[in-house]
Protein backbone atom coordinates (compact mmCIF):
# COMPACT_ATOMS: atom_id res chain seq x y z
CA UNK A 1 0.00 0.00 0.00
CA UNK A 2 2.56 2.43 0.66
CA UNK A 3 4.81 1.42 -2.34
CA UNK A 4 1.58 2.21 -4.41
CA UNK A 5 1.24 5.67 -2.38
CA UNK A 6 4.77 6.38 -3.07
CA UNK A 7 4.60 5.69 -6.80
CA UNK A 8 1.35 8.15 -7.12
CA UNK A 9 3.42 10.74 -5.50
CA UNK A 10 6.18 10.37 -7.39
CA UNK A 11 4.25 10.45 -10.32
CA UNK A 12 2.56 13.67 -9.09
CA UNK A 13 6.12 15.49 -8.50
CA UNK A 14 7.10 14.06 -11.89
CA UNK A 15 4.14 15.90 -13.80
CA UNK A 16 4.53 18.86 -11.76
CA UNK A 17 7.87 19.61 -12.70
CA UNK A 18 7.50 19.05 -16.17
CA UNK A 19 4.78 21.10 -16.46
CA UNK A 20 7.05 23.56 -14.45
CA UNK A 21 9.83 22.94 -16.76
CA UNK A 22 7.49 23.26 -19.98
CA UNK A 23 6.63 26.95 -18.42
CA UNK A 24 10.21 27.81 -17.80
CA UNK A 25 11.28 26.59 -21.55
CA UNK A 26 7.82 27.36 -23.54
CA UNK A 27 6.15 30.20 -21.81
CA UNK A 28 3.91 31.66 -24.76
CA UNK A 29 3.22 27.90 -25.99
CA UNK A 30 1.94 27.50 -22.28
CA UNK A 31 -0.06 30.68 -22.62
CA UNK A 32 -1.71 30.12 -25.50
CA UNK A 33 -2.95 26.63 -24.81
CA UNK A 34 -4.57 27.60 -21.16
CA UNK A 35 -5.91 30.49 -22.61
CA UNK A 36 -7.73 28.98 -25.18
CA UNK A 37 -8.10 26.12 -22.69
CA UNK A 38 -9.95 27.95 -20.10
CA UNK A 39 -11.62 30.53 -22.78
CA UNK A 40 -12.93 27.94 -25.36
CA UNK A 41 -14.47 25.77 -22.21
CA UNK A 42 -16.74 28.29 -20.86
CA UNK A 43 -17.59 29.63 -24.09
CA UNK A 44 -18.40 26.26 -25.89
CA UNK A 45 -22.08 26.20 -26.61
CA UNK A 46 -22.62 29.36 -24.75
CA UNK A 47 -24.91 30.25 -27.98
CA UNK A 48 -27.45 27.84 -27.03
CA UNK A 49 -28.29 29.98 -23.83
CA UNK A 50 -28.42 33.28 -25.10
CA UNK A 51 -31.85 33.33 -26.79
CA UNK A 52 -33.29 31.79 -23.86
CA UNK A 53 -34.56 34.52 -21.11
CA UNK A 54 -34.34 32.62 -18.38
CA UNK A 55 -30.61 31.30 -18.87
CA UNK A 56 -29.22 34.28 -20.71
CA UNK A 57 -28.02 35.70 -17.46
CA UNK A 58 -26.04 32.45 -17.24
CA UNK A 59 -24.68 33.44 -20.76
CA UNK A 60 -23.43 36.63 -19.74
CA UNK A 61 -21.79 35.41 -17.16
CA UNK A 62 -20.14 32.25 -18.67
CA UNK A 63 -18.72 34.79 -21.40
CA UNK A 64 -17.29 37.28 -19.03
CA UNK A 65 -16.01 34.49 -17.03
CA UNK A 66 -14.49 33.34 -20.02
CA UNK A 67 -13.24 36.35 -21.25
CA UNK A 68 -10.48 36.44 -18.23
CA UNK A 69 -8.73 33.22 -20.10
CA UNK A 70 -5.76 35.25 -21.13
CA UNK A 71 -5.03 37.35 -17.86
CA UNK A 72 -5.41 33.85 -16.04
CA UNK A 73 -3.12 32.04 -18.24
CA UNK A 74 -0.40 34.77 -17.92
CA UNK A 75 -0.83 34.16 -14.15
CA UNK A 76 -0.70 30.75 -14.01
CA UNK A 77 2.48 30.78 -16.82
CA UNK A 78 4.16 32.95 -14.64
CA UNK A 79 3.56 31.48 -11.77
CA UNK A 80 4.90 28.47 -12.49
CA UNK A 81 7.99 29.80 -14.29
CA UNK A 82 9.22 32.24 -11.73
CA UNK A 83 7.00 31.79 -8.76
CA UNK A 84 5.97 35.39 -9.18
CA UNK A 85 2.50 37.20 -10.53
CA UNK A 86 4.17 40.00 -12.50
CA UNK A 87 2.25 39.60 -15.86
CA UNK A 88 2.16 43.47 -17.29
CA UNK A 89 3.23 46.69 -16.43
CA UNK A 90 1.16 48.92 -15.04
CA UNK A 91 3.01 51.89 -14.62
CA UNK A 92 5.67 53.36 -16.91
CA UNK A 93 4.92 57.18 -15.91
CA UNK A 94 2.98 59.77 -16.53
CA UNK A 95 4.24 61.13 -20.02
CA UNK A 96 4.51 57.68 -21.10
CA UNK A 97 0.50 56.93 -20.68
CA UNK A 98 -0.15 60.52 -21.60
CA UNK A 99 2.07 60.02 -25.00
CA UNK A 100 0.42 56.24 -25.41
CA UNK A 101 -3.29 57.31 -24.73
CA UNK A 102 -2.48 60.57 -27.19
CA UNK A 103 -1.45 58.65 -30.06
CA UNK A 104 -3.47 56.03 -29.37
CA UNK A 105 -6.75 57.49 -28.87
CA UNK A 106 -6.64 59.56 -32.26
CA UNK A 107 -5.11 56.80 -34.03
CA UNK A 108 -8.37 54.84 -33.41
CA UNK A 109 -10.79 57.62 -33.76
CA UNK A 110 -9.23 58.27 -37.33
CA UNK A 111 -9.02 54.52 -38.63
CA UNK A 112 -11.97 53.03 -36.68
CA UNK A 113 -14.37 55.81 -36.78
CA UNK A 114 -13.74 58.96 -38.74
CA UNK A 115 -12.57 57.25 -41.94
CA UNK A 116 -14.98 54.42 -42.39
CA UNK A 117 -17.89 56.62 -41.41
CA UNK A 118 -16.73 59.09 -44.20
CA UNK A 119 -15.90 55.74 -46.32
CA UNK A 120 -19.71 54.90 -46.09
CA UNK A 121 -22.13 57.80 -46.44
CA UNK A 122 -22.57 59.03 -49.41
CA UNK A 123 -21.78 62.60 -48.04
CA UNK A 124 -19.04 65.45 -47.49
CA UNK A 125 -17.03 64.69 -44.29
CA UNK A 126 -18.43 68.48 -43.50
CA UNK A 127 -21.77 66.80 -43.65
CA UNK A 128 -21.06 64.25 -40.47
CA UNK A 129 -23.20 64.87 -37.84
CA UNK A 130 -20.32 66.13 -35.47
CA UNK A 131 -22.54 67.48 -32.69
CA UNK A 132 -23.17 64.01 -31.77
CA UNK A 133 -19.69 63.30 -30.37
CA UNK A 134 -20.24 66.35 -27.48
CA UNK A 135 -23.34 63.69 -26.49
CA UNK A 136 -22.45 61.53 -23.29
CA UNK A 137 -24.75 59.12 -24.50
CA UNK A 138 -23.42 58.62 -27.81
CA UNK A 139 -20.36 56.59 -26.30
CA UNK A 140 -22.83 54.14 -24.71
CA UNK A 141 -19.85 53.08 -21.46
CA UNK A 142 -21.66 50.33 -19.31
CA UNK A 143 -20.13 48.04 -17.77
CA UNK A 144 -19.45 45.52 -20.47
CA UNK A 145 -17.36 48.63 -22.23
CA UNK A 146 -14.50 47.17 -19.81
CA UNK A 147 -15.47 43.92 -18.23
CA UNK A 148 -16.99 42.56 -22.24
CA UNK A 149 -13.34 42.50 -23.08
CA UNK A 150 -10.74 45.26 -22.19
CA UNK A 151 -10.23 44.48 -18.08
CA UNK A 152 -10.05 40.49 -18.54
CA UNK A 153 -7.95 40.23 -21.63
CA UNK A 154 -5.22 43.08 -22.11
CA UNK A 155 -3.24 41.93 -19.40
CA UNK A 156 -2.51 39.11 -21.07
CA UNK A 157 -2.46 39.53 -24.80
CA UNK A 158 -0.84 42.95 -24.45
CA UNK A 159 0.60 42.93 -21.69
CA UNK A 160 1.82 39.70 -21.49
CA UNK A 161 2.22 37.93 -24.87
CA UNK A 162 2.94 40.75 -27.02
CA UNK A 163 6.23 42.20 -25.02
CA UNK A 164 7.24 38.76 -25.16
CA UNK A 165 6.53 38.03 -28.71
CA UNK A 166 8.19 41.28 -29.64
CA UNK A 167 11.64 40.59 -27.83
CA UNK A 168 11.79 37.19 -29.68
CA UNK A 169 10.41 38.29 -33.35
CA UNK A 170 9.88 41.90 -33.39
CA UNK A 171 7.05 44.22 -33.16
CA UNK A 172 5.64 43.56 -36.92
CA UNK A 173 5.62 39.76 -36.46
CA UNK A 174 4.92 39.67 -33.08
CA UNK A 175 1.62 41.42 -34.15
CA UNK A 176 0.94 39.09 -37.23
CA UNK A 177 1.68 36.28 -34.64
CA UNK A 178 -0.62 37.80 -31.86
CA UNK A 179 -3.61 39.18 -33.77
CA UNK A 180 -4.44 36.09 -35.83
CA UNK A 181 -4.58 34.34 -32.44
CA UNK A 182 -6.52 36.84 -30.76
CA UNK A 183 -9.03 37.26 -33.34
CA UNK A 184 -9.44 33.06 -33.51
CA UNK A 185 -9.73 33.14 -30.00
CA UNK A 186 -13.46 34.63 -30.41
CA UNK A 187 -14.56 32.83 -32.71
CA UNK A 188 -16.87 30.69 -30.35
CA UNK A 189 -18.85 33.98 -30.05
CA UNK A 190 -20.12 33.99 -33.71
CA UNK A 191 -22.59 30.80 -31.84
CA UNK A 192 -24.53 34.03 -30.38
CA UNK A 193 -26.94 35.38 -32.79
CA UNK A 194 -26.06 38.81 -33.59
CA UNK A 195 -22.64 39.13 -31.67
CA UNK A 196 -20.91 40.39 -34.71
CA UNK A 197 -22.49 42.24 -38.08
CA UNK A 198 -19.45 40.66 -39.55
CA UNK A 199 -17.86 37.24 -40.63
CA UNK A 200 -15.22 35.67 -39.20
CA UNK A 201 -12.73 36.53 -41.90
CA UNK A 202 -13.97 40.17 -41.98
CA UNK A 203 -13.19 39.96 -38.11
CA UNK A 204 -9.67 38.17 -38.41
CA UNK A 205 -8.94 41.52 -40.48
CA UNK A 206 -9.99 43.90 -38.45
CA UNK A 207 -8.91 42.26 -35.43
CA UNK A 208 -5.25 42.62 -37.40
CA UNK A 209 -5.13 45.78 -38.17
CA UNK A 210 -6.46 47.37 -34.51
CA UNK A 211 -3.59 44.70 -33.26
CA UNK A 212 -0.96 47.31 -35.26
CA UNK A 213 -2.41 50.34 -33.21
CA UNK A 214 -2.44 48.41 -30.14
CA UNK A 215 0.90 47.57 -30.55
CA UNK A 216 2.71 51.07 -31.60
CA UNK A 217 0.39 52.55 -28.66
CA UNK A 218 2.07 49.58 -26.69
CA UNK A 219 5.43 50.98 -27.38
CA UNK A 220 4.87 54.67 -26.73
CA UNK A 221 3.98 54.04 -23.34
CA UNK A 222 6.46 51.50 -22.41
CA UNK A 223 4.02 48.94 -22.39
CA UNK A 224 1.92 50.04 -19.78
CA UNK A 225 -0.97 47.88 -19.86
CA UNK A 226 -3.51 50.79 -18.70
CA UNK A 227 -2.98 52.12 -22.62
CA UNK A 228 -4.21 49.13 -23.95
CA UNK A 229 -6.89 48.69 -21.58
CA UNK A 230 -8.55 52.37 -22.26
CA UNK A 231 -7.73 51.54 -25.78
CA UNK A 232 -9.64 48.42 -26.25
CA UNK A 233 -12.17 49.88 -24.46
CA UNK A 234 -12.63 53.03 -27.05
CA UNK A 235 -12.77 50.26 -29.77
CA UNK A 236 -15.73 48.51 -28.42
CA UNK A 237 -17.61 52.09 -28.76
CA UNK A 238 -16.63 52.87 -32.04
CA UNK A 239 -19.16 51.49 -34.19
CA UNK A 240 -21.81 53.39 -31.63
CA UNK A 241 -19.50 56.34 -32.55
CA UNK A 242 -19.65 56.15 -36.20
CA UNK A 243 -23.24 55.54 -36.43
CA UNK A 244 -23.86 58.63 -34.27
CA UNK A 245 -21.72 60.68 -36.99
CA UNK A 246 -24.15 59.01 -40.00
CA UNK A 247 -27.75 59.37 -39.24
CA UNK A 248 -30.12 60.15 -41.91
CA UNK A 249 -27.28 60.24 -44.79
CA UNK A 250 -27.37 58.10 -47.97
CA UNK A 251 -24.83 55.13 -47.50
CA UNK A 252 -23.18 52.80 -49.88
CA UNK A 253 -23.56 49.49 -50.48
CA UNK A 254 -21.61 46.22 -48.78
CA UNK A 255 -20.53 48.69 -45.51
CA UNK A 256 -19.05 46.13 -43.39
CA UNK A 257 -16.68 45.02 -46.36
CA UNK A 258 -15.68 49.01 -46.26
CA UNK A 259 -15.16 48.97 -42.79
CA UNK A 260 -13.54 45.81 -42.72
CA UNK A 261 -11.02 47.12 -45.34
CA UNK A 262 -10.59 50.90 -43.74
CA UNK A 263 -9.53 49.52 -40.89
CA UNK A 264 -7.21 46.73 -41.96
CA UNK A 265 -5.32 48.74 -44.55
CA UNK A 266 -5.72 51.94 -41.71
CA UNK A 267 -4.21 50.02 -39.00
CA UNK A 268 -1.27 48.57 -40.35
CA UNK A 269 -0.77 51.62 -41.74
CA UNK A 270 -0.99 53.79 -38.91
CA UNK A 271 0.66 51.32 -37.00
CA UNK A 272 3.67 50.91 -39.02
CA UNK A 273 4.17 54.53 -39.08
CA UNK A 274 3.91 54.69 -35.49
CA UNK A 275 6.39 52.39 -34.85
CA UNK A 276 9.13 53.53 -37.71
CA UNK A 277 8.39 57.46 -35.86
CA UNK A 278 9.15 56.11 -32.20
CA UNK A 279 12.24 54.05 -33.41
CA UNK A 280 10.90 50.54 -33.83
CA UNK A 281 11.79 50.59 -37.18
CA UNK A 282 9.34 47.36 -38.90
CA UNK A 283 10.55 44.89 -40.44
CA UNK A 284 9.58 41.02 -41.14
CA UNK A 285 13.15 39.59 -40.21
CA UNK A 286 12.91 37.68 -36.87
CA UNK A 287 15.59 38.09 -34.17
CA UNK A 288 16.92 35.18 -32.95
CA UNK A 289 19.38 36.84 -30.23
CA UNK A 290 17.67 38.82 -27.69
CA UNK A 291 20.13 41.38 -25.83
CA UNK A 292 18.03 42.11 -22.91
CA UNK A 293 15.00 40.52 -21.36
CA UNK A 294 13.35 43.28 -19.39
CA UNK A 295 10.48 40.98 -19.36
CA UNK A 296 11.60 37.79 -18.16
CA UNK A 297 10.30 34.48 -20.13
Amino acid sequence: MADSTDQVTDHVVESRTALVRFARMRPLTLFFLLTYAWTWTLWLGVGSLMPDDKAESYGELLVITGAFGPTVASLITRWLADRDLKICRVWTGWSSLATGLAFGLGAFFVVTVLTPSAAIAKAPVSALHWSSLLHWSTYAFNYSTLLGGPVPEEPGWRGFALPRLQERYGPVWATLILGPLWAAWHLPLFQIKGWSSANPWQFLLILVGVAFLLTAAANISKFTVVVAIVLHAFFNTSSGLGNALTPGLPRRANEMMIYTFVVFIGGVVVGLAALWVHGKKPTLQSSNQVTQRPFGR
